[in-house]
């Protein structure tokens, strides 16, 4: 009978040590995902835009920018880090209507699209991280 328990508990502390390395390595992949960075390019394209506003930051420190009046077309790049970051871009028309459109392209990918047409139109743009992807995916 103590052997059996010997055998069982040696089965189990290996169980265990292989459950750890397990889980370490697991969290290992999570922090090289959450730290790889990616390109974001936000496009806006159109007529009458009064305001552009852009996500420029990652979930650790979440910011954004506005551009008031902008000439168009208008690009901007930015370099983004983290399965929680969320590549955002919004645009709303002036008074006199018009029509623009707004595009984000991760890693060479477009990845979100939308219009706004129409007096003070509104259009937003919401990308998922592709961090959660290995990094490849928009």
């Amino acid at each position: 009978m103590r052997s059996v328990r010997c055998i069982s508990a040696v089965g189990l502390a290996a169980a265990l040590l292989v459950g750890c390395s397990t889980e370490k390595a697991a969290k290992d992949e999570f922090e090289k995902l959450d730290n790889k960075e990616f390109e974001v390019v936000y496009e806006i394209t159109g007529s009458d835009v009064k305001d552009i506003t852009y996500g420029t930051g990652d979930q650790k420190n979440e910011a954004t920018e506005t551009v008031e009046a902008p000439a168009l077309p208008w690009k901007k790049k930015v370099t983004m880090k983290g399965v929680a970051t969320t590549p955002s871009l919004s645009l709303i028309l002036g008074e006199k209507g018009g029509e623009a459109r707004c595009v984000i392209t991760i890693n060479g990918k477009e990845a979100k699209r939308a219009t706004a047409k129409g007096e003070f139109g509104t259009a937003t743009c919401v990308a998922a991280s592709p961090a959660g992807h290995g990094g490849n995916a928009p």
